[in-house]
C-alpha cells in the first residue's frame, strides 16, 4: 500500500506542475500592450509652452497693426494651442504691470481706444500661421498721442489648451501663467518688428 500511495503522490505533483504551467501561459497571453506613460509628478512639468516679447510702433504706415509670423521664426504652434497676449500698461517703482488683451482705454470725449489681437489658423494642417496686435475702437487713430502708439510692448504666451482648462491658473493674470508649477515656458526672448510688407518679425 505504501508503494502505491507514493506513486499516486508523484503523479499528483506532476499533474499540478503541468496545470500551473498552463495557467501561467494563459495569463501571459492575456497581457496587452504597454500603455502610454503617465503625467509627470510634482517634480516635473505637465505642459510646455512658449513665450516672447516685442516692442513696436502703431503708425499709419503699418495700418496701426504689428505682425508676428510663427513659421518664419522657427516656431510652429498647433491649431489647438491657446494664444494669450498682454500689453505692458505701466511701470511703477521698477515693476511692470501687464494687462490682458483686449484692453480698452476710455477718453473724456466718450471715444474708445482698444488694443486687441488676432491670429490666423491653418485648420487643415492643424497649425497657427501668424498673429497680430492692432488698434481699434471709434477714436480717430491719427489724432492719438504718441503715448498710445509708440514704444508699445507686448508679451505673448502660447500654451496647450489643456493647460488652461486643467491647471489652476488665471489667464487674465500673466504672473499666474509664468509662475505656474505645471508648465515649462520656453522663451524666444525679445524680438523687434521686421518688414510689414512680408508681415514677419525677426528674433534678435
Amino acid at each position: 500500500m505504501k508503494t502505491i500511495e507514493k506513486k499516486q503522490t508523484i503523479t499528483f505533483r506532476k499533474i499540478s506542475a503541468f496545470l500551473l504551467i498552463i495557467v501561467a501561459g494563459i495569463f501571459a497571453s492575456c497581457e496587452g500592450p504597454v500603455g502610454p506613460p503617465g503625467m509627470p509628478g510634482e517634480d516635473g512639468y505637465n505642459f510646455v509652452g512658449t513665450t516672447f516679447e516685442f516692442t513696436g510702433d502703431f503708425t499709419p504706415g503699418n495700418n496701426y497693426q504689428m505682425f508676428f509670423n510663427f513659421e518664419d521664426n522657427g516656431f510652429d504652434p498647433y491649431e489647438s494651442d491657446v494664444i494669450l497676449a498682454y500689453i505692458l500698461w505701466t511701470n511703477e517703482d521698477g515693476l511692470d504691470f501687464w494687462r490682458p488683451l483686449p484692453q480698452t482705454e476710455y477718453f473724456p470725449s466718450g471715444a474708445i481706444l482698444e488694443y486687441n489681437f488676432d491670429f490666423t489658423g491653418d485648420i487643415p494642417n492643424e497649425r497657427i500661421v501668424d498673429m497680430s496686435v492692432f488698434l481699434g475702437g471709434d477714436v480717430d487713430l491719427a489724432s492719438l498721442s504718441t503715448d498710445y502708439t509708440l514704444d508699445q510692448t507686448f508679451r505673448v504666451v502660447v500654451v496647450p489648451s489643456d493647460f488652461i482648462s486643467l491647471a489652476d491658473v488665471n489667464a487674465n493674470d500673466l504672473n499666474s501663467i509664468l509662475n505656474s508649477s505645471n508648465i515649462q515656458l520656453k522663451s524666444l526672448g525679445a524680438i523687434e518688428p521686421g518688414s510689414f510688407i512680408d508681415t514677419s518679425l525677426e528674433i534678435k
